[in-house]
């Protein structure tokens, strides 16, 4: 079973930069197991920490410094801080500790001292009259402008920064076509840098920023609205990181909290409100980003870290909201309005027609509608001009900002757009009603129960019964709910075709690269999700007449001009709520933004202090020659997996080749074919005949090497093996971790399927049964697995969707070679009906688990996607 990997073909990333990016000239970077799309210069740039005598200053010990490190990570209280230094500089040391701070004053002192060296918390006020009384707010904010040029004068970041746009070709034999990923590859990028001025002398740059609102529980009752901003001139593992270059807490945003009902209120009231509403919104945000405005519209001259002298403009390129905050933040009135889009003038009844396209909205004609409504005759006349819109009262802080539009940097979210919006609170929701309504509940939640684990996939098993409240739970379901689905409701459900490609959207839009091919295929998918809720309509009668909905017609035009959607969802700052969170638990609950501000402060400082700690360490290692022995590297080069650093247990039999895609591990049993038989042949029908079918095998595979029957072929068995794959997606090396457990944790046997390299056509797919490693007299070592071969079925379930793969377990077994292994691949099971015996061995390929993998089932069906 099995056949050598097919001839690969030269492929390329073909790398243009803009015309102002003097000096740089076009690239061809060819792709093969090592590389990927990462097209971030890699120069390095000399750094002078080394001459720094304490890097761990303004401690005046190391000790000190990590006693304080432990301290703020663990957010420990002043009365436990000081009882400990007093402890031990005391008894329980006898004056023999390093550490020199003796109580919590101390212990202050130098924290203090050290915050003062980052962008610290500054205070700030707005205030607005509502129902002729005057509101104010206070809250804590840093300087933007301050943070961005400590970045820009970082040397760690200076080899990662890139300060102009560039477009991106994937080459494959006779094919070539654009893809963007980062959002310098992307559209809007190029334009600005179009308007920007030639050097004279220095170069000109625009230095996007991704700026995230999101207000969330930091208690069961305390809602807190922190804001984060991020650098997209870094590479996105950099900048959506918690280290050195990664997102900054920015400040907190206001809740204005409602004093009454809504319903008790007049709409003339209630729209009164909203606009306070955003009133203080907007001075919040002016506040806090004052400090960009000059260079934002003239520039500001900076010399980096690189010793490179460049003039900046900063701006915003991508807004992460939800629909409610993107209301609030663009100014727009809410759902019920004639024209609820915050990006185009929809009208209220259009929102479901995914295929028209409507006028966008721009700073240009939203101001001037704003400004002729204020000049208005009448109320009643403002009223109209402003409704015919769907806009408030407000001027905008971003109006004025240089190459900056609010309503196109509102970007598509796959959190709140996707996985909780239509799915979440829509399909989901009408899912559950369909199954409680034909008494399914039970059934489904039955069958979810009994879906294969996979890593990084949510195994439920409580699917009818748990109010789920996080994305990426209602994303796993959403991954196997067909698969559930499709065995309980009836023939051609209308739902299951319709979910499905909801899937398919998500999944493409969800990939780390756009190729031209795959925005193609994302048009597709988004006319055949509309023509599925259509159905639905018919069927069930529900209406999808609902702002994120109407999204789906953005989201294409968003990838084009920003990069991957994947650098846009508000997902990736769900974390500073768990921040905010232990922050808020270690305050006295009064006044708590100032001391959240501190504690970030606080955090921020310790965690610079360990970088130039340890890139001090660092360097003087080297300097004075201490590094890995000779048995060290040695280990590291035969265990190591290729960019990982992972050290494998080591086994009986080592690998003979450090540089195979895969690497055994968990070692069970050694010893040789025929004892194996002899030991286990009874029990296992793995080990039956199993001497002989090796030797026929090794033959056939080998045949120079010449195996007699007296000849001891030496095995191992392993239960489990790390398969390294070039990445569909974005032609990285990615890792798939596959399992062959009799007894997997206690919960009966697991035994992953691997796809495989097979002559035939379609995807070649076989069942681990076992992991074997032999070493032949000769000395060669060889790895195979034993398996059962999983064969395309004809069979197709009661409601067939696009994309539906059957396959049939075989009872037979057989030797595949691990050289042709390409990576992991999940099946679920279809359970028997009561009249059909035959489904007993039917399995569903499961073609969603990652990009990847819906990639390579994509191309299997024949769609051409690159």
């Amino acid at each position: 079973m099995g056949d050598p990997p097919p001839p690969i073909i030269p492929a390329y990333i073909l790398i243009e930069p803009h015309p102002k990016d003097v000096g740089n000239l076009p690239q061809r970077i060819p792709l093969d197991q090592s590389t990927g799309c990462d097209d971030t210069d890699t120069r390095s740039y000399a750094t002078n920490w080394i001459d720094i005598a304490k890097p761990y200053a303004p401690w005046r010990t190391l000790a000190d410094f990590e006693y304080t490190e432990g301290a703020v990570k663990g957010l420990l209280k002043s009365d436990l801080i000081d009882f400990q230094l007093k402890r031990i500089g005391g008894d329980w040391t006898e004056g023999r500790s390093k550490i020199s701070l003796q109580n919590y004053r101390e212990y202050r002192h130098a924290l203090t001292c050290a915050t003062t060296a980052g962008v610290q918390f500054h205070k700030g006020t707005a205030e607005a009259k509502i129902w002729g009384e005057t509101r104010k707010y206070s809250f804590f904010y840093r300087n933007p402008w301050e943070w961005i040029k400590t970045l820009l004068q970082d040397p760690s970041l200076a080899c990662h920064s890139n300060w102009k746009s560039r477009k991106m070709f994937y080459s494959e034999g006779d094919h070539t076509e654009r893809f963007v990923n980062e959002p310098w590859t992307g559209n809007r990028w190029w334009e600005v840098d179009d308007e920007l001025p030639q050097p004279n002398p220095f170069a000109h740059c625009w230095l996007p920023l991704h700026i995230w609102l999101d207000k969330g529980l930091v208690t069961k009752h305390v809602k807190m609205f922190p804001i984060v901003l991020r650098a997209l001139w870094l590479p996105s593992e950099i900048r959506n990181a918690s280290g050195n270059g990664g997102g900054v807490f920015i400040g907190f945003m206001v809740v204005v909290t409602d004093p009454g009902d809504p319903d008790d209120r007049t709409d003339a009231q209630n729209y009164e409100w909203a606009q306070f509403r955003r009133e203080i919104y907007q001075q919040v945000l002016e506040t806090i980003f004052a400090a960009l405005y000059r260079p934002a519209c003239t520039g500001e001259t900076i010399t980096c870290a690189d010793n490179v002298t460049r003039v900046f403009y900063p701006g915003f390129l991508i807004e992460s909201l939800d629909m409610e905050e993107a209301w609030n933040f663009t100014c727009c009135r809410a759902g019920r309005a004639n024209f609820p889009c915050p990006r185009c003038l929809v009208r209220q009844g259009m929102l479901g027609c995914l295929q028209k396209r409507f006028p966008l909205r721009t700073t240009q004609t939203m101001r001037r509608v704003v400004q002729q409504a204020q000049r208005a005759a009448t109320a009643t006349r403002k009223e109209e001009m402003l409704r015919g819109t769907g806009l408030h009262d407000v001027i905008h802080f971003m109006w004025n900002f240089r190459f900056c539009d609010p309503y196109l940097s509102v970007t598509y979210d796959l959190l709140h757009a996707g996985e909780m919006g239509k799915w979440g609170h829509h399909l989901w929701e009408l899912t559950l009603k369909i199954l409680r309504d034909l008494k399914l509940s039970s059934e489904a939640t039955r069958i979810m129960g009994e879906f294969p684990r996979w890593p990084n996939l949510k195994h439920i098993n409580d699917l009818a019964t748990k109010d789920f409240t996080d994305g990426q739970t209602h994303f796993d379901i959403l991954k196997c709910i067909i698969f559930v689905l499709v065995q309980i409701l009836p023939p051609g459900n209308s739902l299951i075709p319709c979910t499905r490609a909801l899937l398919q959207f998500r999944m493409m839009a969800g990939l780390k690269v756009a190729t031209e091919s795959r925005i193609n295929l994302i048009k597709a998918f988004i006319r055949s999700y509309e023509v599925c809720c259509e159905r639905v309509h018919e069927e069930y009668g529900k209406n999808f007449n609902f702002p994120k909905q109407h999204a789906l017609v953005h989201a294409v035009d968003d990838i084009l001009d920003k990069g991957s959607l994947q650098h846009a969802t508000t997902r990736m700052g769900e974390g500073t709520h768990q921040e905010v969170a232990q922050h808020y638990a270690a305050t006295n609950f009064r006044d708590v933004d100032g001391q959240i501000s501190t504690r970030d402060e606080e955090q921020e400082a310790v965690a610079r202090t360990r970088l130039l700690v340890d890139e001090f360490n660092a360097q003087l290692a080297k300097q004075q020659g201490q590094e890995d022995d000779a048995h060290t590297r040695e280990e590291a080069a035969q265990f190591g997996v290729r960019g990982t650093g992972r050290t494998i247990p080591k086994s009986k039999l080592p690998p003979v080749d450090a540089d195979n895609q895969w690497i055994f591990g968990s070692p069970l049993r050694h010893g040789d074919s025929r004892s194996y038989e002899d030991l286990y042949a009874a029990g296992d029908p793995v080990f039956r005949n199993f001497d002989s079918r090796l030797r026929a095998f090794l033959h056939q595979q080998f045949p120079t090497e010449y195996l007699t029957y007296e000849d001891k072929i030496e095995i191992e068995i392993f239960r489990c093996v790390y398969v390294t794959y070039q990445s569909k997606d974005d032609w990285t090396l990615c890792e798939d971790i596959l399992r062959c457990n009799d007894n997997w944790y206690n919960s009966g046997p697991r035994r992953d399927c691997v796809l495989y390299n097979s002559d035939k056509p379609g995807l070649a797919v076989a069942r681990l049964r076992a992991l074997v490693r032999c070493r032949l007299p000769s000395k060669r070592v060889v790895d195979l697995a034993v398996a059962r071969e999983m064969k395309h079925s004809n069979w197709r379930p009661r409601t067939s969707w696009d994309g539906c793969f059957v396959f049939s377990e075989e009872a037979d077994l057989s030797f595949l070679l691990m050289d042709y292994v390409i990576r992991g691949a999940l099946l679920a099971p279809v359970r028997p009906h009561s009249s059909s015996r035959s489904q007993a061995n039917l399995h569903f390929f499961v073609d969603v688990v990652d990009g990847d993998m819906f990639l390579r089932c994509l191309n299997a069906k024949k769609h051409v996607c690159y």
